[in-house]
């Protein structure tokens, strides 16, 4: 599998995800990496839905991500997008040591809610969030705040220590 970026966004496929990013990673692929997400025929259905012609959506679990992207040659352009950082650490500790490590992390958008303080516009984070954003950074993995590809990246030490 040739994964271009890796990002958590809540919102998982939305207009921004589909205008902005897709366009610009030139996407073939989204892989949606949640277990609850993975449960829900639901939301697969809404999300399956809402992607643009060219651009298929897979949604899978951690466990069943992490075996696909073990197994999967193929060369399309593909974006795993997490709704939490934790389904992200999940994936990385399963593919640490194999030649698939999660090498980046984009948090892209974590909206406000209840235990989470803001760490910028569209970033709020739980103590246990930051955590995991650390964990992330202590595994190699390149954790940054990015909410378009126009907009600079932040490095996460810059913002959560």
């Amino acid at each position: 599998m040739k994964i271009v970026a890796s990002r958590v966004d809540e919102r998982l496929v939305h207009g921004q995800i589909m205008t902005s990013w897709a366009k610009y990673l030139k996407l073939r692929r989204i892989v949606v990496v949640d277990d609850q997400v993975a449960k829900d025929e639901f939301m697969a259905t809404v999300l399956g839905m809402s992607a643009p012609a060219g651009i298929s959506i897979d949604i899978l679990s951690v466990a069943d991500a992490a075996s696909r992207i073990q197994n999967d040659k193929s060369d399309e352009n593909t974006m795993l997008l997490f709704k939490r950082i934790s389904a992200a650490l999940e994936l990385a500790k399963l593919l640490a040591g194999t030649p698939n490590e999660l090498k980046e992390l984009n948090l892209g958008n974590l909206g406000s809610v209840p235990g989470r303080t803001q760490i910028t516009k569209n970033i709020f984070l739980s103590d246990e969030e930051e955590d995991e954003a650390r964990e992330l950074r202590g595994m190699g993995v390149n954790v940054f705040l990015q909410m378009l590809y126009t907009d600079a990246a932040v490095p996460s030490a810059d913002v959560i220590g």
